[in-house]
């Protein structure tokens, strides 16, 4: 009986315990997901870390919304180069994990890498009719491409200034280094990539190299001289993409005596062969970045 009178203040610590993180806001489990820290063999990644404010209108579409993945090699001591990457899909699809492999590749290989997505315009504005794919796939286009496809473009580049902008606020946190800075993408992704170093005169960053994954530029003749250099993979039997447009590319770097730039033709292959350049490319991706 002298036991009696402490049963109820003992329920109540367990249930304190139990439900704490409920009541006062903690968690025993996983940390919220910008948080989330991965450990692999050679790097860490940090998901879902927002560079930028929630667009309006996506609603619960996270892949329209501003957040980064950040890949980080493990271990390292010095300043490190950095290597933004942007996924594909037309402007309507796509998200930034799903280039994960190939991110933490180039993380492996000593690079910081940026993985970020970016408000979809062609899913949130649908025009009858149009895609990418309608003026990209046969051949440069002579008329240019719809408006709303430019618009596309253009609100991909703000968005991935604004990953700039977080690049440089957070440089000294990470140990970026901002003098070796190259931007990269893939489809979709590689039209933003483009036009963000050869077209929008952003000046948040120097851009020191470009590394073009089957995209195009819609004016190759627009490219300036003094442009940084340019290394583009595309395969001759790309049915979204045409092979034109790198053809036309790499014709520009040669008319600006630009002679860092390589194309490689990958003969026989069609469109986002991402997994041939995470087996068989890295290396010589790294090669052209640092050289």
């Amino acid at each position: 009986m002298k036991y009696k009178n402490c049963i109820a203040p003992l329920k109540i610590i367990v249930l304190l315990i139990l439900f704490g993180n409920s009541l006062f806001g903690y968690s025993w489990t996983t940390p919220t997901s910008h948080d989330v820290i991965q450990e692999e063999s050679k790097i860490k990644i940090t998901r879902d870390i927002r560079y930028g404010d929630k667009p309006d209108g996506i609603g619960q579409d996270s892949s329209s919304d501003r957040t980064l993945n950040l890949y980080l090699p493990v271990g390292n001591k010095e300043k490190l180069p950095v290597f933004v990457f942007i996924h594909g899909g037309g402007f309507s699809a796509g998200d930034k994990k799903s280039n994960e492999t190939l991110c933490s590749k180039m993380s492996e290989a000593g690079f910081a890498v940026i993985s970020i997505n970016y408000y979809l315009t062609l899913r949130h504005e649908k025009v009858p009719g149009v895609s990418c794919s309608t003026y990209t796939s046969k051949g440069v286009s002579k008329n240019g491409f719809h408006p709303v496809v430019q618009k596309a473009i253009k609100n991909a580049s703000s968005d991935t200034q604004l990953a700039f902008r977080w690049i440089k606020n957070n440089a000294r946190k990470y140990d970026f280094d901002l003098s070796s800075v190259a931007i990269s993408g893939g489809s979709a992704g590689a039209m933003t990539a483009l036009y963000t170093a050869y077209i929008s005169d952003q000046k948040i960053l120097p851009i020191k190299a470009v590394v073009n994954l089957w995209g195009c530029l819609e004016n190759s003749t627009l490219i300036k001289k003094g442009s940084p250099p340019l290394l583009s993979y595309h395969g001759d039997q790309d049915k979204l993409v045409h092979i034109d447009y790198a053809y036309a590319l790499q014709s520009r770097m040669k008319e600006i005596k630009n002679y860092k730039s390589e194309l490689h033709v990958l003969e026989g292959k069609g469109h986002a062969m991402y997994n041939l350049i995470t087996k068989d490319k890295i290396e010589e991706i790294v090669a052209f970045l640092k050289k």
